[in-house]
């Protein structure tokens, strides 16, 4: 029987250093994690598989199981179409965890927050905030699975939405030991890994789907997990008069074009480095731009790093390593 990583999933083997499950073949007999997970968990050691993620086949065959319950996480910093599309494919009953409640800012309410993703993204009543770092909500969830007579369910979420961290603190809270490999890159959990949790309930992870638009696409890796919040985020707020800009390290840039003042509240990690210069100044203008007619107060998201709200009537240019990165919805604060 061939060994499975304990990690990401991924059946063990000897031969390639370059493909995933390698593990060198003198630690083989007695390795529960492959090489890569090794290096991830003792060692900070950062490495993507080059593994394309099967989205359609994930999708069709959690379908294909009836009996089975789905429990789609979402980062409350990265709600976009994709998201709201995603949960539609499944036809399995769902549950919709908004995750990392730990560094979302207060002025994030969560019935609020609720209401928006009833509107906007998936209407049902089995949503839920959580935090792994805190045990926020953790058992309540669980009880909620036992008390809905869930037998399986299966874990789904775009990379980075806390799949795998999440799963690690329902089996500490269960007093097992955690064994899933966290990281904030795509492709840590490379295969299904089926757990156990009792005699009622078994939950699944699956590989993280890859949202080709999003930040992680565009940056190098070891750059990339310094800009994710570790703890509640504060939200800056900038007060920007026409023909005024914000810079967000060297990857945002965002005007304010139209002829009013306006109000732009970055909801991101507040350890970035931000500065209001002037229009005329052509820091990071060799970025793409792409220009949002604001009518209503609206959510201008950067797929992957947050969102910056604006709350007047205006409008702004924004310049990103990638204008895929950019798009705007209603405000999800009201």
């Amino acid at each position: 029987m061939n060994k499975k990583c304990l990690g990401c999933g991924s059946v063990l083997q000897t031969d390639s250093i370059n493909k995933e499950g390698f593990i060198k073949s003198s630690v083989y007999d007695k390795a529960d994690y492959c090489e890569r997970c090794f290096k991830i968990m003792h060692y900070g050691e950062y490495s993507v598989l080059d593994k394309k993620i099967d989205t359609d086949g994930i999708v069709r065959n959690i379908n294909s199981d009836r009996v089975a319950s789905v429990i789609f996480l979402i980062d409350a910093l990265n709600i976009n179409d994709k998201t709201k599309k995603l949960i539609n494919r499944f036809k399995n009953n769902k549950y919709i965890l908004i995750t990392k409640k730990d560094v979302l800012p207060k002025s994030l309410k969560e019935n609020k927050l609720k209401e928006f993703i009833k509107e906007n993204v998936y209407n049902t009543d089995n949503i839920m905030f959580v935090s792994a770092f805190k045990n926020y909500n953790i058992d309540t969830f669980l009880n909620k699975l036992y008390e809905d007579n869930v037998h399986r369910a299966y874990i789904v979420g775009f990379t980075n939405s806390g799949k795998s961290t999440f799963i690690n603190h329902i089996l500490t809270s269960l007093n097992k030991t955690p064994t899933i490999t966290t990281s904030s890159i795509p492709n840590t959990t490379a295969s299904y890994i089926a757990i156990k949790l009792n005699n009622k309930l078994t939950v699944v992870d699956t590989p993280g789907f890859i949202d080709t638009d999003a930040i992680y696409n565009f940056m190098n890796y070891g750059k990339l997990i310094k800009l994710y919040p570790k703890k509640e985020l504060k939200v800056k707020t900038f007060q920007v008069r026409s023909g005024y800009s914000v810079i967000v390290n060297d990857i945002l840039r965002i005007e304010n074009i139209g002829n009013k003042l306006n109000s732009f509240s970055f909801y991101m990690n507040d350890k970035l480095r931000y500065e209001k210069i002037k229009n005329k100044n052509d820091k990071l203008k060799i970025l793409p731009s792409i220009e949002f007619d604001i009518n209503e107060p609206s959510d201008i998201l950067i797929n992957g790093l947050g969102f910056i709200r604006i709350t007047k009537i205006g409008t702004v240019k924004v310049y990103a390593l990638d204008n895929r990165l950019v798009s705007k919805r209603k405000s999800m604060i009201k």
